[in-house]
């Protein structure tokens, strides 16, 4: 079976849709399917997986996010049987299935990773209501399922009216070794895009509340600092006087897992996240959590690894509270119960078995997975 992921661009390392996608595509290589993954712009600096991976690279494509020769491609394989698996919204190259043949052999599949969220429809809505209806909208009717990975993504798109078949498969993870506790310090780590919809600005406005009590204590915000809302927001946090706050930069590799192992404690305040990767790797070095209801991490509270609140500053302010005041022992044995969580349920051999379940059941007919809805 061909299966061909379908990407705005990987040279972001750090983006959880590169390395989502890239993974996936990875295993599905590995369990024999013929798995690769189509793109525009540059390529990463550091590509250390082995799915090949083909980039449409020029002029055009740099300055607007669209490929004449990709979209050729897309509609050249369409002619076949294969599955053409696009991610994400509000792009040019997500409109691909409107450039393919009408009732074209392959099967189109769409991952919106989140964008189709009640918040993210409302952001920036006057700019997005003509695109949405004159071109995505009518690109998204003509895929034959949708992917999403999580309850809520799935409650966002049946409540735009979409009928089309959803497969429920989260994102995997990869899985350190956790055990060992010698580097834990008495750290808060952010790791994560610095955007509006990442809740910075409850967390520095929360962790200004709790800091004063907890003198041993810091917090480091780490994520790229070249856009315009970083620098409002390290403006922000220096005018504030904001105590033991840390801006790392992005941090990737080997940079991001020592992050994670000296840290005791993660948080990911987000309004709105379709899955919310860097939960998931939090959990996969050991470190307990405290996240939104804006995310679908909601059994944190049932395995007892972390806290799951609304997305407001005095919710935020009274689980930091809770957290810091607790024995790092404590904090430990949480981010244990989360490790082995993620061992049970979220590796990647599991997931793309259910990822390659659905395509079968695509292509050829064969029984419907228990991860596809109709309904």
């Amino acid at each position: 079976m061909k299966v061909t992921q379908i990407i705005q661009g990987v040279h972001n390392s750090s983006a959880g849709p590169t390395y989502s996608v890239a993974r996936m595509a990875d295993e599905l290589l590995k369990l024999g399917l013929d798995s690769s993954i189509l793109t525009l712009g540059q390529p990463p600096l550091n590509w250390p997986h082995i799915a090949p991976l083909k980039l449409h690279s020029g002029r055009l494509e740099n300055l607007l996010g669209i490929s004449p020769s990709l979209m050729r491609e897309l509609r050249n394989m369409s002619y076949s049987p294969s599955i053409l698996h696009g991610h994400s919204v509000w792009r040019l190259i997500n409109l691909f299935p409107l450039f393919l043949k009408k009732n074209p052999e392959a099967k189109v599949i769409c991952s919106p990773r989140g964008a189709l969220s009640s918040w993210s429809m409302q952001y920036k809505k006057l700019v997005k209501l003509p695109f949405w209806k004159l071109l995505q909208k009518p690109a998204l009717n003509r895929c034959n399922c949708f992917h999403v990975t999580s309850e809520q993504e799935y409650e966002d798109i049946r409540q735009l009216g979409f009928r089309t078949p959803i497969s429920i498969v989260p994102n995997g993870i990869d899985l350190p070794d956790c055990k060992s506790t010698h580097r834990r310090r008495k750290k808060i780590l952010y790791l994560s895009r610095i955007n509006p919809v990442k809740g910075i600005d409850i967390l520095l406005s929360a962790w200004e509340s709790v800091a004063p009590e907890f003198p041993e204590w810091e917090l480091i915000v780490a994520g790229p600092l070249d856009n315009d809302y970083a620098l409002t927001i390290q403006a922000l946090s220096k005018s504030r006087n904001i105590p033991r706050l840390k801006f790392f930069g992005e941090a990737l590799g080997n940079t991001k897992n020592m992050l994670f192992s000296e840290s005791s404690l993660f948080l990911l305040p987000s309004y709105s996240e379709n899955f919310g990767i860097a939960v998931a790797e939090a959990f996969a070095h050991g470190v307990p959590v405290i996240t939104t209801t804006g995310t679908p991490w909601s059994n944190i509270t049932i395995k007892r690894c972390g806290w799951y609140i609304d997305p407001k500053q005095e919710a935020l302010t009274t689980s930091l509270r809770d957290a810091l005041s607790r024995p790092l022992p404590e904090l430990h044995e949480m981010g244990l119960r989360a490790h082995q969580w993620m061992l049970e349920e979220y590796s990647w051999q599991h997931i793309a078995t259910l990822m390659q379940d659905t395509y079968k059941w695509l292509l050829t007919g064969a029984e419907q997975p228990s991860c596809v809805h109709l309904e």
